[in-house]
């Protein structure tokens, strides 16, 4: 499935995940920031989709 993202989302959830906003220092996770913000708007454009895979599973009650 395709999932939205602008810039600033895209950025948002490269932070959030486990390799940089829970294992880097505060200083570390600024530096980082600037660098992918500036990365990001030399190379994607304002808004863009990312392929992603999605699974559902139905759960059912054993009465």
């Amino acid at each position: 499935m395709e999932v939205h993202f602008t810039r600033e989302s895209w950025n948002g959830r490269m932070k959030a995940c486990r390799g940089i906003g829970a294992s880097l220092t505060e200083q570390e996770v600024s530096a980082w920031e600037q660098e992918h913000t500036k990365l990001l708007a030399e190379i994607a454009p304002a808004e863009f989709n990312v392929l992603h895979y999605g699974a559902i599973a139905e759960l059912k009650v054993n009465k």
